[in-house]
């Protein structure tokens, strides 16, 4: 039967929604499949749903699953030679011959293949015109108020949208400050006393409460350790953050600072190995790839046996979908090159001197901010950004707004949060000068949601503190419907009612 050219996104759409019968499923070597649930929808590299569970014959899998137009798709992907598709527990396609070859993971692992077209609730055709209604009627949702906001005062939605942006910088504050506190736990003995005696209901015991003084956060080691893991969260994209942010802490800067910071070879080879990213140089096709590649590993070698950390792998990374110089090996390159100034000698304190320091112009602390983010990179990262390419591309770097947002998101928040700690009005003022003064950070879908749908030309999202409060509005109060609570949402109502 001639299969129609369906993209792949209306296969995953008839997955995720199960347009077909998915009471009968049957493996090609006939053993039943029960989907109890179908899984994640993954919108970067690797299997099209992950962390699905499904039961195959008796046994109960919980892995990945993968769709294809016909089988031959999983070779002509190459996928039987990629790591992030070791976990794929069913492999699903429109159509196949019955005595088709099972496709294979890496390990060379067989995994049970799905033919579709048998059981679709309709034809194939008629199913897959389902789907492209469907998305459309997805792509068309809009805000709760479109319709309803036209007159209400840009002026008003502005400073609803001001008072939510410094309530998103607020939970931001929170969030370091709570991980600040986990460190200096990790670092003291806690001594535990006994509980008083209480002869009333057991539920009804107060939990004790930790108490922390400044002596407790005093310590600069704990600090640099929270900036660090925010520096590589930031770096990691949304694609990457999580294995950005789970290598920090496992590669944290005391172990690196127990090595020369300075010592750009040593700070590479520590941190690709643990990452994970360290390619065998035998695979590399070109001379100065394996040169350097083999310099690095001779140095993760000797480090390697005294580390007790968790190691991550290459299937941990996403390179789907992302521009060469935001590769992660490109990221964690330009972070090598960053550690120097930003955690040598002073390196915090000389963070936090820049919001505190008077009298200087706002510009001039901008300016400052941006020196400690501008990076020279060595020959090899000067024209590579990952070690796997046989040509030379421009090479590593860290541009402008990368910088705003790494400002915005992880040494504000910070320099707030020391600031309130330390009682530090001079920090708290430098650093609320500058979230006011910078440049807007790049566009979202969130922010373009609130710009189009609800603003409407009565303002404009200029800054990043409005960009900031346009996100938490989207997400704490459009998304989940909470009209009744937010400012734009009451005004509506209202006027609704006028009408």
């Amino acid at each position: 039967m001639p299969i129609p050219h369906i993209p792949e996104r209306f296969l995953r759409h008839i997955w995720q929604q199960q347009h077909f019968n998915a009471s009968q499923l049957r493996t090609s070597d006939g053993r039943p499949v029960t989907i109890i649930s179908p899984g994640t929808l993954n919108t970067d590299g690797g299997p099209d749903f992950v962390n699905a569970k499904l039961r195959i014959g008796t046994t109960t899998f919980h892995g990945d699953v993968e769709l294809h137009r016909d089988v031959a798709e999983w070779e002509s992907h190459n996928h039987s030679a990629d790591p992030h598709y070791n976990r794929v527990i069913l492999h699903v396609v429109l159509t196949a011959d019955t005595l088709s070859p099972p496709a294979t993971t890496v390990t060379h692992r067989p995994i049970p293949l799905l033919v579709l077209h048998p059981y679709l609730d309709d034809t194939l055709r008629a199913t897959w015109m389902k789907s492209i209604l469907d998305e459309r009627s997805e792509r068309l949702q809009r805000i709760p108020c479109h319709s309803l906001n036209d007159e209400v005062p840009g002026e008003i939605i502005l400073r609803w949208i001001e008072k939510l942006a410094h309530e998103r910088m607020e939970l931001k504050v929170r969030r370091f400050e709570e991980r600040l506190k986990q460190l200096i736990d990790e670092r003291k003995l806690v001594v535990r006393e006994p509980y008083p005696r209480y002869y009333g209901n057991p539920d009804e015991i107060p939990i004790p409460q930790k108490e922390y003084t400044q002596r407790d956060f005093a310590t600069k080691d704990v600090w640099e350790q929270v900036l660090y893991e925010g520096v590589m969260e930031a770096l990691g994209y949304s694609k990457n953050r999580d294995p950005f942010v789970c290598l920090a802490q496992s590669m944290r800067l005391a172990l690196l600072r127990k090595h020369s910071i300075d010592d750009r070879q040593t700070m590479m080879s520590m941190l690709f190995g643990v990452a994970g990213l360290l390619p065998s140089s035998r695979r590399l096709p070109d001379k100065e790839s394996r040169i350097y590649v083999r310099a690095l590993r001779r140095t993760w070698k000797q480090l390697r046996a005294s580390f007790k950390g968790t190691i991550l792998n290459e299937a941990d990374w996403q390179f789907f979908r992302l521009r060469p110089s935001n590769f992660p090996t490109a990221r964690l390159a330009v972070m090598c090159h960053l550690l120097p100034q930003l955690f040598g000698e002073d390196g915090f304190r000389t963070l936090i001197g820049i919001f505190k320091k008077e009298p200087v112009n706002t510009q001039e602390r901008i300016a400052t901010l941006h020196s400690l983010f501008q990076i020279e990179p060595d020959e090899f990262w000067n024209h590579h950004v990952h070690f796997k390419g046989g040509h030379r591309t421009a090479g590593i770097s860290i541009g402008a707004g990368r910088i705003n947002d790494i400002i915005v998101n992880i040494a504000i928040p910070v320099a707030l949060l020391y600031a309130r700690i330390f009682k530090d009005h001079a920090v708290r003022t430098g650093a609320r000068r500058v979230l006011g003064a910078l440049p807007p950070l790049q566009e979202n879908s969130m922010t373009d949601t609130i710009q189009i749908q609800l603003l409407k030309g009565k303002g404009i999202l200029d800054s990043p503190l409005l960009q900031q409060g346009a996100m938490q509005l989207f997400k704490f109060f459009c998304s989940p419907v909470r009209c009744a609570e937010c400012d734009v949402g009451r005004r509506t109502a209202l006027a609704g009612r006028r009408v």
